[in-house]
């Protein structure tokens, strides 16, 4: 009995041993949380395609380009291409959502996952396209497989996705068409001139597109508002030849430079040093300068002619004031000869003698003491009352109660050049309104006053200028009180008027070396 007992025991314990192994089994393999033990071991879930597509996206919307990157088979490709396009679409913000779809099977190696992404550019407009995520299995981990039309479906190597403003045309251009900017001309006379034409710059648009090279290809935009094309008569290389020419001086100085025909404003230049004032209202006598007035007023009442003989006397008395040359005199000399020479004498004594309203008459026909309204500009050309006596004789040769602006005097030379009233124009389209002008100089007057004014270039007081073809002009030196002068030259060359003022120079000298500089350059 005993052994038989054994054999069945070891039988049993073999079939419990088997029953246990198979229970043993079931808890291992079985995935079904009711029925498995707390502490046996899981299986890691499976990676999905679609994870690591979701994952990709999500970093591409971050400033990481590398962290996208490093989830593709091609890093380092997908790297700058990403950099690339997040650079060019600057501000621009990116969001990708995956398309709903079944996943792929177990044993499949590739995958492709649709995706509609959109852009939200700095102009708030929106930027939508739909994309194909291509996915490559290796091992049991998925990847990006790269490819430049992940971005977008038009991009190739080397492309990236821009976006950039699409500027509008600068409305307020110079003469040569090209835009005119603040720096082109003094700050005072800009200000001005924006602030009567309000905004010039229009509405600026956008667009975005692909970037190969140099070569972008646009894909949506919206276009600029363009404003009102305004051309500003300013020559940018005479402005910039004026304004080099002041700069090049200690004392304060201005250039004022018109269209002999037309009497449109080519170059308007002042010196930081100029004093309170700026080349358009700043009035200071203009001393010989006016004589190119004086001397067609007196032509004009039949005082004298150009080719008779006069007295220059070095100094002379008329009433209370005793009038000098600047070192110079002469028994008798033509009356050409005389303004070459600057005779202050000479031209005191005949001033004496015109009526109370020759002088102011004869100014504004060349355009001093004239007024206009100028689109974009306040002007003051200057002021030459109806004297008699003392005052008449002082206000012949620029002293007394005459005073003019650097603009004011350049009219002048335009004028003697054209003949014309003047029409001073600063906006293309907008010339002036004349207030108070008035006809221009008799046609006779003209030819004897340009031979004079080439006279003093050729022979008189600006004979170091004598080297500049075709130049006419007049010097001036107009006391200022205390003991100071200013210096001026007043002239015309070709199609261009002028004139030079240069504070406290004491002498002409100064604005004949910046009437050089401006020319020449």
């Amino acid at each position: 009995m005993e052994p038989k007992a054994r054999r069945w025991i070891l039988i049993s314990g073999a079939l419990a041993t088997a029953t246990i192994i198979g229970v043993a089994g079931a808890l291992l393999w079985n995935s079904d949380p009711a029925t498995s033990s707390p502490d046996a071991p899981k299986a890691p879930p499976a990676e999905r395609a679609s994870d690591v597509a979701q994952t990709f996206v999500n970093k591409l919307s971050t400033s990481d380009a590398a962290s996208a990157a490093q989830l593709t088979d091609k890093p380092d490709a997908a790297t700058t291409a990403i950099t690339a396009t997040k650079s060019g679409m600057g501000t621009s913000a990116y969001q990708a959502r995956l398309a709903s779809a079944p996943p792929p099977p177990a044993d499949a190696t590739t995958a492709e996952i649709a995706a509609s992404v959109t852009w939200t550019m700095p102009s708030s407009a929106l930027l939508k396209y739909d994309i194909k995520i291509p996915m490559q299995k290796s091992g049991s981990s998925w990847k990006v497989h790269w490819t430049p039309a992940i971005l977008h479906p038009q991009l190739a190597e080397g492309a990236s996705l821009t976006y950039r403003k699409a500027l509008a045309d600068g409305a307020l251009l110079g003469r040569d068409g090209n835009p005119l900017v603040a720096t082109t001309i003094p700050d005072g006379i800009y200000k001005a001139i924006t602030g009567q034409v309000g905004d010039l710059k229009g509405t600026d648009g956008w667009e975005v597109g692909i970037t190969t090279g140099s070569t972008f290809t646009a894909l949506d935009g919206k276009k600029p508002e363009l404003a009102e094309k305004i051309t500003v008569t300013i020559d940018p290389a005479r402005q910039a030849a004026a304004q080099k020419a002041v700069d090049a001086l200690p004392q304060g100085a201005a250039i004022v430079a018109v269209d002999t025909a037309t009497t449109e404003i080519l170059a308007v230049a002042q010196n930081k040093t100029l004093s309170g004032t700026n080349p358009f209202i700043g009035r200071y006598a203009p001393g010989s300068t006016m004589k190119i007035v004086t001397g067609a007023a007196i032509l004009n009442a039949g005082l004298t002619q150009p080719n008779a003989a006069v007295p220059c006397p070095a100094s002379t008395t008329i009433g209370q004031r005793t009038i000098k040359n600047a070192d110079f005199g002469y028994d008798s000399l033509p009356f050409h000869t005389a303004f070459a020479y600057s005779c202050n004498t000479t031209f005191a004594q005949f001033g004496s003698q015109l009526q109370p309203n020759a002088l102011p008459d004869m100014a504004k026909r060349f355009g001093l003491g004239a007024d206009w309204t100028i689109p974009g500009v306040d002007t003051n050309t200057g002021k030459v009352p109806p004297d008699s006596g003392t005052q008449l004789v002082e206000n012949s040769f620029g002293q007394g109660n005459v005073v003019a602006s650097p603009f004011g005097m350049a009219l002048v030379a335009a004028t003697a050049a054209s003949g014309r009233t003047p029409t001073p124009t600063l906006i293309r389209g907008k010339p002036a309104t004349p207030n108070d002008a008035a006809a221009p100089p008799p046609p006779a007057l003209l030819p004897p006053l340009r031979t004079m004014m080439r006279e003093v270039v050729t022979s008189g007081t600006a004979k170091q200028l004598a080297g500049i073809p075709n130049l006419y002009g007049k010097t001036g030196t107009a006391e200022a009180g205390g003991g100071t002068a200013h210096g001026w030259f007043v002239g015309y060359q070709g199609n261009v008027a002028f004139a030079v003022l240069v504070e406290n120079a004491g002498s002409s000298q100064s604005a004949l070396t910046a009437t050089s500089a401006f020319l020449r350059g």
